[in-house]
């Protein structure tokens, strides 16, 4: 009889404060495959980003450090977010919410590989809007009417 009021005590034990379980999730991140491929695929991202600015001969410091601040912001919401949503039961959501953004940038990342010249199949580029025929010739039009083209 005394074992069952034991286990019913340990039962109804309160729940560490909030502050406690999301500091022992947020470590648990370390050990998350999804998140690791995120923030590699953002790594990857900024990488490829940069090295098309290169390629293309449009880098400037604006555009590079807006493109950190955003990719920071992004890493800083999700590894926020990520544990409150484990904590209440959503983690499920939270994994599909990553797997969203790792497919963000990996079009991206094959947008930035294409416009800098790496050959890619003529299946994916249907679906890349950047790297679509439309999106080339509406660029192209707009720089002959801002008279920008450059005429290499």
């Amino acid at each position: 009889m005394e074992i069952l009021n034991v286990l019913r005590a340990l039962a109804d034990a309160p729940q560490p404060p909030f502050h406690e379980q999301y500091i022992q999730h947020f470590h648990m991140l370390v050990d998350n495959k999804i998140v690791w491929w995120f923030v590699w695929i953002v790594v990857i991202d900024i990488v490829t980003g940069f090295l098309k600015s290169l390629v293309t001969k449009q880098t400037t410091s604006r555009k590079g450090t807006d493109g950190l601040i955003r990719h920071g912001i992004l890493l800083l919401i999700i590894l926020t977010l990520y544990p409150m949503l484990e904590i209440n039961g959503f983690a499920s959501a939270g994994n599909t919410l990553i797997m969203f953004y790792i497919l963000f940038y990996a079009v991206s990342i094959i947008e930035n590989l294409g416009q800098m010249g790496v050959p890619v199949p003529e299946f994916v580029k249907r679906y890349i809007y950047k790297l679509s025929d439309e999106y080339n010739n509406k660029s192209t039009n707009e720089e002959v009417k801002n008279g920008t083209r450059n005429h290499d």
